[in-house]
């Protein structure tokens, strides 16, 4: 028998709100974030915006109470998976969920969408409720992403031929190394400034707010086989970015490991937190991942085309 708290309420859906104590209440309905695919995804609530990356949000509240019932918003991120998928968000008060208020808000957000010729992906723990919600509903798997932390003073040495250099920043950087982290981004589908810009102009695109390194491998013949970009982050970590340059490279493994040689010689007090996506190279998230002291974080972005 279905009480009156199982019947699912109608639905509106309206602008975010300009106020902000109108939009921590709405935040504060929903509750602590349960892990960081969802408090990534809140960071898609905001005031409508149009041209290159569009970005829509609403309440989603009962009609009858005008109580907050949950979010939806999406925006579009130039240069990750197709151009057309946007990274979408749904998110139900906990109270409320299994009474099929994800589908119809996933649905209005789709009709929003599609009047602008994009499709939904989104973020969620693999093989979480969340994940399951996904793909139930039509969403297919796109790529898993894992942060691993790393010790690289306590993995052995890696016999390898490449010549190792360390660049205290974009700004001492040769110009073929810094072309290799772009090649390194291009390869992986992230956003970047425009191609084709003058390389002092990509040099100060460059992000980095801290203490920001470039290490590279560098094969006999004089062209970057494997590239890494640190960035300092609060306590014992540092944030590494890179790998081989081509993720199909056979030597990937032995790259890596140079990489991480090089950090452990410079920053031998640091571990650090290393972003790999399944569509890395199956030996370079194996040796990572065999030598990780932590998993951080293993969300999966999935697609409904």
């Amino acid at each position: 028998m279905r009480t009156t708290d199982d019947v699912a309420p109608s639905l509106t859906f309206e602008p975010w709100p300009d106020d902000e104590e109108m939009a921590s209440a709405v935040l504060a309905a929903l509750g602590p974030a349960g892990d960081m695919a969802v408090s990534q995804g809140r960071l898609l609530l905001r005031g409508d915006l149009d041209g290159d990356v569009p970005c829509r949000a609403r309440v989603v509240r009962d009609s009858a109470t005008g109580e907050p019932a949950g979010v939806v918003g999406f925006r579009r991120l130039p240069g990750l998976l197709e151009e057309r998928l946007v990274w979408a968000h749904v998110e139900i008060v906990p109270r409320l969920r299994g009474r099929g208020l994800g589908s119809a808000a996933l649905a209005h957000l789709t009709r929003m969408m599609s009047d602008m010729g994009l499709s939904p992906w989104g973020k969620a723990v693999t093989g979480s409720p969340a994940h399951r919600w996904m793909t139930d509903r039509g969403f297919h798997h796109q790529r898993r992403i894992r942060t691993f932390r790393v010790r690289p003073q306590a993995i052995a040495p890696v016999e390898h031929g490449y010549a190792i250099e360390w660049h205290e920043g974009p700004t001492w950087a040769p110009d073929d190394v810094m072309q290799a982290w772009w090649d390194w981004i291009d390869a992986r589908n992230w956003p970047r400034p425009t191609p084709s810009t003058p390389m002092s102009q990509e040099r100060r695109a460059f992000h980095c707010e801290s203490y920001s390194p470039l290490v590279a491998a560098r094969r006999p013949d004089g062209t970057i086989a494997g590239i890494g970009f640190l960035d300092e982050f609060p306590g014992d970590d540092s944030d590494l970015s890179g790998g081989p340059v081509d993720s199909a490279d056979p030597d990937g493994r032995t790259i890596v490991a140079a990489l991480l040689a090089a950090c452990a010689e410079h920053l031998p007090v640091r571990s650090l937190l290393l972003e790999l996506g399944d569509d890395e190279g199956d030996d370079v998230v194996s040796f990572v991942a065999d030598h990780a002291v932590d998993v951080l974080d293993d969300t999966v972005a999935c697609a409904r085309l």
